[in-house]
């Protein structure tokens, strides 16, 4: 994928969001990019970044965000969900923090566990990002 195909996607994916965050978070590291053009084109200014690791088949928190979610609207967003463990763990996260909580990526996989709210398509294989 090109950067210019990147760039038609994501702004496809954010004319499907109906949805009005206070906050975008990021899952790092794929969901980084893909937050940070979100944040600008849904015009959220606030954005901050989740860090998990991959324990097996579980999810971790590696670091907190910092500072009060509590009744906050989050929209969680991934580049793309093969099985969906770290964009449910954040998900999980954040509404055990009080956070009113979406998700969104660009591409789901037909192993993933979970279906976001806001995704583009389902594709067959992982895709490669002009970022990887």
């Amino acid at each position: 994928m090109s950067w210019d195909e990147f760039d038609k996607e994501i702004r496809a994916l954010a004319e499907k969001v109906d949805y009005t965050p206070d906050m975008i978070v990021g899952v790092v590291r794929g969901g980084l990019v893909p937050a940070r053009l979100l944040s600008t084109l849904l015009s959220v200014p606030q954005m901050r970044c989740i860090t998990m690791a991959r324990n097996g088949g579980t999810r971790e928190i590696l670091d907190e965000l910092g500072g009060d979610i509590a009744g906050k609207k989050v929209l969680v967003v991934e580049d793309m969900i093969e099985s969906g463990k770290s964009l449910a763990a954040a998900k999980k996260y954040l509404e055990l923090n009080g956070a009113v909580v979406k998700t969104a990526c660009l591409y789901t996989m037909p192993t993933s566990e979970m279906t976001p709210d806001y995704f583009l398509r389902e594709v067959p294989e992982v895709m490669q990002f002009p970022w990887e």
